[in-house]
């Protein structure tokens, strides 16, 4: 395997892939992997530089960081809607705070086990979902996702947890975060479309949108999506007070949630939310902006390593 393009994100775990890279560096090179590293600068500087290496000739694209980091290296893979090149691959070597991707992909979290899935070279194709939405400065913003995006009670918990240290590990980290927003939040209204028709009008605790099915450092959150099925799956959570949510939390990390009768799910090519106000959106761990929000899925955008 050559024209390997490898961007680590020094500040993932908590910083400490700073210090675990060497290591993998090493194990990389024992293994007779030759490839080129990018240490990222900044958040947004990986998309860059990783269509800068696809146009110099890379072919294979390893993230190393957490869930951010490979939704900016699949952001990477396109200019607007455009592959760079649709033969390129990407491989994940896992370090972050969640790690939920590596879940529906059957990726080890260890970067030996990662090392292993990278090196006996076997590809397959996977969706993403494309993502308008509005900018916290009110510009239109458009990204890719791999995994899960949702508007209401999950961008609330995951800005929280993006705000403090992430020391504890993923899944306390999210657990924590988790009770401490349920604790404070309210209930929004919003309007949900699912192919062009209004299905849902009214209080809303969560719509999430999985390609993947683990959100929130290990939450089961879509059980019954697939990364490969060519259909996105919206999972609406109905309003609820603060008591039942906090009761339900333990069914959503089982992923034995969905009989619930305030959560519908749907299997969707594309999904619109709005709300009466601007309602936060969370994508692969980070929080790019608000409401509106159009969401539609590619079939088999692109190849991954798993």
């Amino acid at each position: 395997m050559n024209n390997i393009f490898v961007l680590v994100n020094p500040v993932s775990a908590n910083g400490s892939t700073r210090e675990v890279w060497p290591k993998i560096e090493e194990e990389m090179k024992q293994r007779g992997l030759e490839f080129e590293t990018h240490m990222t600068t900044a958040a947004g500087s990986a998309t860059q530089a990783v269509r800068q290496a696809l146009k110099d000739g890379k072919t294979t694209i390893i993230a190393v960081g957490g869930d951010g980091t490979a939704n900016e290296v699949v952001n990477g893979f396109f200019e607007g809607e455009t592959p760079i090149n649709p033969d390129a691959r990407l491989g994940i070597i896992s370090r972050g705070t969640g790690c939920d991707l590596i879940k529906t992909l059957g990726i080890p979290k260890d970067y030996p086990g990662a090392l292993d899935v990278i090196a006996a070279n076997r590809e397959r194709k996977i969706d993403l979902a494309l993502m308008e939405y509005t900018q916290d400065d009110g510009t239109p913003g458009r990204r890719w996702f791999a995994n899960i995006a949702d508007a209401g009670l999950g961008a609330t918990v995951c800005k929280r947890v993006n705000r403090v240290s992430k020391s504890a590990g993923g899944l306390l980290s999210y657990l924590s975060g988790t009770l401490w927003s349920v604790l404070s939040y309210k209930n929004r209204w919003a309007r949900i479309a699912v192919d062009g028709e209004q299905i849902y009008e009214g209080s809303l605790v969560l719509a999430a949108v999985a390609n993947g099915n683990y959100f929130g450092g290990g939450m089961h959150l879509a059980p019954i999506a697939r990364i490969d099925d060519g259909k996105l799956d919206l999972i609406l959570v109905r309003g609820l007070g603060k008591l039942r949510l906090l009761v339900n939390l333990l069914r959503i990390y089982r992923g034995t949630h969905l009989s619930h009768p305030k959560i519908s799910t749907y299997r969707v090519d594309e999904v619109e939310i709005n709300g009466e106000k601007p309602l936060e959106i969370e994508m692969d761990g980070e929080t790019p902006g608000n409401s509106p929000v159009k969401i539609s899925v590619r079939p088999g955008a692109i190849k991954v390593l798993s």
